[in-house]
C-alpha cells in the first residue's frame, strides 16, 4: 500500500491489504503436509526460530499439539552464532510452549564441542537434527539481503549449523548474485541447498513455513522444505516487494524489535532497501537499537579499513571473517567512492562513539537528519519504509554488486 503524506513523503508498507489472516484450518492443512512427509510420527523434533525473529511458532505448536502428544515432543531453537542471556532464554521459551507439556528444550551452540557432521567430514549440526527422531523446522519466509529469502530451509541448517559452517556460507554473500528476493544464481542460498541436501541422507527434515506481516500470519506452506519456500514466494514477494520508477534522494528505513533490537539486525533495513536510493542520496535509519551494536566482531573490520577497498583487501589478504560481510557492504554503500550514501541513525541505544565506530551520523530525529543532509522533501523524493527489516523496495534496473540486473526479475527483465 503507498500512501502521500501531507509532508510531501511517500510512506511505503507491506501489503496487508492483499491479504488477509489465515484461519486455523489453513494453518492445521500446512502442519497436516508437514506431518506426512514425516509418516505421522508419534515423536517429533522441532526446530523454531530464536527470538530475532517474529516466527509464529507457539501457534504452529499449538495446531501440532492437537496432532502430536507434545510430551513426546522437544524442541530445539535455532539460534545460528546468535547469543542470548538466560533471562531472555527462559522468557521466550515460557511464550513459545504456553503451558504444553514438551518433552525437552535445548538451544542451538554454534561453538559448542558436541555438534557431529552430517557425514564423514561434512558440515556439522547440533545432534538432534540426525538421530532417529522425525525433524520438522518452522520459518518465516522474508527477503533476506543476502540469503535471497529466510525459511524453514534457513532455521534447519544456518539456524543449527557450527559457527564455522556458517562463515564458510556466509562468505558467499560477497559474490555476486547474494541479493534479497533472489535464489536462482544466489550463491548463499545454493550453499544453504546443499547442506540441506546433506542432512537429507541420514534424515528427512520437513518444514512449515509462514509468512506473516507483523504477528498476522497471512499463508501457510507444509511439506519438504525447498518445496514449500517455491511455493510461497509468490505470496512474499507480493507482500514483501516493492519496485518504485525512479531512483529516491533519500529513504527513511523503520524497524521495531526483534529486528531493531541492535543495529546488527537493523542493518537489514539498510541493506534490504539500499537499491531504492540514488548514488549520493541519504538513509536515515530509525531503530530503537536496545542492544547497541549487537553482535560487534563486523566493527573492527570498519575501524581498520576507512573505505571499502581497504575493506576487500583486508578480507583478501587475511580471509573472510563472520560478519566481514556486514563491514565490506557498508563501506560500499558509504564510500565517496563507491556508492556515497551518507547514512543517519535515529536510535536511543546506540550512541555516539557507536555511530562513530560504524561510520554513520548520529542524529536525534528524522527531521534533524533530512535538515543535515540538505534534504527537503518539497523538493525531494523521499521514501518512508515501513517493516523495513522485512520490506524490500528497490528502483528498476539498478546496479548490484557492479552488475546491472533487478534483484527480481520476475519484476523486471533480465
Amino acid at each position: 500500500m503507498t500512501i502521500r503524506q501531507e509532508n510531501h513523503i511517500i510512506t511505503l508498507q507491506p501489503r496487508l491489504d492483499l491479504f488477509g489472516p489465515i484461519d486455523e484450518v489453513l494453518l492445521k492443512k500446512a502442519v497436516s503436509n508437514a506431518l506426512e512427509r514425516l509418516e505421522k510420527s508419534s515423536a517429533l523434533t522441532v526446530v523454531v526460530n530464536d527470538p530475532q525473529r517474529q516466527t509464529a511458532s507457539p501457534r504452529v505448536l499449538k495446531v501440532l499439539s492437537h496432532l502430536i502428544d507434545p510430551a513426546c515432543m522437544r524442541i530445539l531453537v535455532a539460534t545460528g552464532t546468535h547469543r542470548h542471556s538466560s533471562e531472555k532464554m527462559r522468557c521466550f521459551e515460557l511464550k513459545l510452549i504456553q503451558g504444553l507439556p514438551i518433552k525437552e528444550i535445548q538451544w542451538h551452540d554454534s561453538q559448542s564441542d558436541k555438534l557431529v557432521p552430517v557425514r564423514p567430514n561434512g558440515w556439522r549440526v547440533h545432534p538432534w537434527l540426525i538421530e532417529d527422531m522425525p525433524v520438522l523446522g518452522i520459518g518465516s519466509v522474508e527477503p533476506h539481503y543476502f540469503a535471497g529469502f529466510t525459511g524453514a530451509h534457513k532455521t534447519l541448517t544456518i539456524g543449527c549449523a557450527s559457527y564455522s559452517d556458517v562463515e564458510f556460507n556466509h562468505a558467499s554473500a560477497l559474490l555476486p548474485g547474494s541479493c534479497p528476493g533472489r535464489l536462482a544464481g544466489n550463491p548463499v542460498f545454493e550453499g544453504i541447498s546443499q547442506m540441506l541436501e546433506d542432512l537429507a541422507a541420514s534424515q528427512r527434515p520437513a518444514g512449515v513455513n509462514l509468512v506473516q506481516i507483523g504477528s498476522t500470519i497471512i499463508a501457510a506452506a507444509g511439506g519438504k522444505p525447498l518445496e514449500i519456500l517455491d511455493a510461497i514466494t509468490p505470496i512474499v514477494q507480493d507482500a514483501f516487494i516493492q519496485q518504485i520508477d525512479v531512483l529516491a534522494d533519500a529513504i527513511i528505513v523503520e524497524t521495531a524489535s526483534p529486528l531493531g533490537q541492535s543495529f546488527y539486525q537493523a542493518d537489514k533495513a539498510i541493506m534490504n532497501n539500499q537499491w531504492a536510493v540514488r548514488n549520493g542520496g541519504v538513509i536515515v535509519l530509525a531503530a530503537p537499537c536496545e542492544n547497541g551494536i549487537g553482535q560487534n566482531h563486523f566493527v573492527k573490520l570498519l575501524v581498520q579499513a576507512p573505505s571499502a577497498s581497504d575493506a576487500k583487501d583486508i578480507v583478501n589478504r587475511r580471509g573472510y571473517r563472520l560478519g566481514d560481510h556486514k563491514a565490506v557492504r557498508i563501506r560500499m554503500l558509504t564510500d565517496p567512492n563507491c556508492r556515497a550514501v551518507k547514512v543517519f541513525a535515529v536510535s536511543k541505544g546506540l550512541s555516539q562513539a557507536d555511530t562513530v565506530a560504524l561510520g554513520i551520523t548520529k542524529a536525534m530525529s528524522v527531521n534533524q537528519a533530512l535538515s543535515a543532509a540538505k534534504i527537503d522533501p518539497t523538493h525531494h523524493r523521499v521514501y518512508r519504509i515501513l517493516n523495513a527489516g522485512n520490506l524490500c523496495v528497490i528502483a528498476k534496473g539498478v546496479t548490484v554488486h557492479g552488475i546491472t540486473t533487478p534483484v527480481l526479475p520476475q519484476l523486471t527483465e533480465l
